[in-house]
């Protein structure tokens, strides 16, 4: 059966295997990735449905016509976006296989399998390390404080000093080399972990290519720079100079909430919610309220957590409030009830209230980040509550702005 490996995310869609590469538009690229969460874009100003733009972008990588195509995208996508691709990559060939981009990582070292194995993916916004948990770290600070919390992440990860690391730095994603080079400098210097390797491009596509002819090859132990102790400073100079500075905080993302119910990361504009994976996400500009991210719960329409966000220009919670108070008084009476200015939500201060609408109420956490308003609604059957307390605490207590 011949068989090709794509390469989905998190900036591009290339052919891994043959040499071949997408010869999509990088525009239509750029759009397709940036949309996915959505049902409807723009492409040349005209609306067209996210499913064929994605079958138009997929349908552009020459895969030559394979029996089986095998589609690798980042481990930490929400499955709503893994379906999007799932639907639209039955242009490839005649058989699909998905999987996470951790599947192929883990192949550059099968033979060390009796060991943990902990993967760290670097994206342009967050660094997520995925083991035996999912935890993301931000890249919006300074560099030496991303690998400090990437470190940290990793060796929390697992208590085996036998454990092997492998840090993914695309090309495609900004800074991704060196700042792979620094984490694997800060994991040798803590001494907490085994095997710590780096898998550039040219690297992942020997593994997938490995895998088209069924070897378990690509083993070579990489020191990822212990032979060059000037390059810790030589790059953290490098990063100083061309990162993006930002806010330090991020959530923290445990692989599960109450009874076995797995998370992801929901990065939405200026903010990062930690919310249940199997939930349908969508975003939702028309209708009552204003225009945010919705996450529904697949077993009752009427469970369901709200996103919305907005700058402000002073950053005390109180002036939110004030802001807030007048906007409920605006509004029909009975509407906006239970305003707290001063409240208390996840073990942080918060702006709360509630609002009832027919068949559901909405209850309201407002909270202030880094001069970005965060505003999360759990909402729930009137009188149930209590079904919403275990997301809603999370997504209180993870999100955070993140530039």
């Amino acid at each position: 059966m011949t068989s090709h490996i794509v390469e989905v995310g998190p900036k591009a869609i290339r052919q891994l295997c043959c040499g071949g590469n997408a010869d999509a538009d990088d525009d239509l690229v750029r759009v397709a990735f940036d949309s996915i969460d959505d049902s409807v874009t723009l492409v040349d100003q005209r609306p067209v449905t996210v499913d064929s733009l994605w079958r138009m972008v997929l349908g552009s990588v020459d895969c030559s016509s394979p029996q089986r195509a095998v589609v690798v995208h980042p481990s930490w996508w929400a499955p709503t976006r893994v379906d999007v691709l799932r639907a639209a990559a039955q242009v490839l060939a005649g058989e699909v296989v998905m999987r996470p981009r951790s599947w192929l990582l883990t192949r550059q070292c099968p033979r060390e399998s009796r060991h943990a194995k902990v993967v760290v993916e670097i994206a342009d916004c967050f660094v997520v390390i995925t083991g035996a948990a999912v935890v993301a770290e931000t890249r919006r600070a300074e560099p030496q404080f991303v690998v400090e919390a990437a470190v940290r992440s990793v060796l929390e990860m697992t208590s085996e000093p036998t454990a092997t690391v492998l840090i993914d730095a695309p090309s495609t994603v900004s800074g991704a080399g060196a700042l792979a080079a620094m984490i694997a400098e800060g994991l040798h210097a803590s001494g907490g972990t085994g095997t710590v390797q780096i898998v550039d491009d040219a690297r992942l596509k020997r593994l997938a290519q490995g895998i088209i002819r069924g070897e378990d090859s690509m083993c070579t132990v990489h020191a990822a720079g212990r032979d060059h102790p000037r390059r810790w400073a030589l790059l953290l100079a490098v990063l100083v100079t061309v990162a993006a500075l930002g806010v330090i905080g991020f959530g923290r993302h445990a692989a599960s909430v109450g009874d076995g119910v797995s998370t992801t990361v929901l990065v939405e504009g200026h903010v990062a919610v930690e919310v249940p994976s199997q939930w349908r996400t969508q975003r939702v500009v028309a209708g009552l309220g204003s225009a945010r991210v919705q996450v529904t719960s697949p077993s009752d329409p009427e469970m369901a957590l709200h996103v919305t966000q907005s700058r402000v220009a002073i950053e005390a919670l109180s002036a939110t409030a004030e802001s807030l108070k007048q906007a409920i008084d605006a509004e029909s009476t009975g509407v906006f009830v239970d305003f707290n200015p001063a409240g208390n939500a996840a073990g942080r201060p918060a702006v709360t209230y509630r609002e009832v609408r027919s068949g559901h109420d909405i209850r309201w956490t407002v909270l202030v980040d880094k001069a970005v308003r965060i505003s999360i609604g759990c909402q729930s059957r009137h009188g149930y509550e209590d079904a919403m307390r275990q997301v809603c605490e999370l997504a209180v207590r993870s999100a955070r702005a993140l530039k």
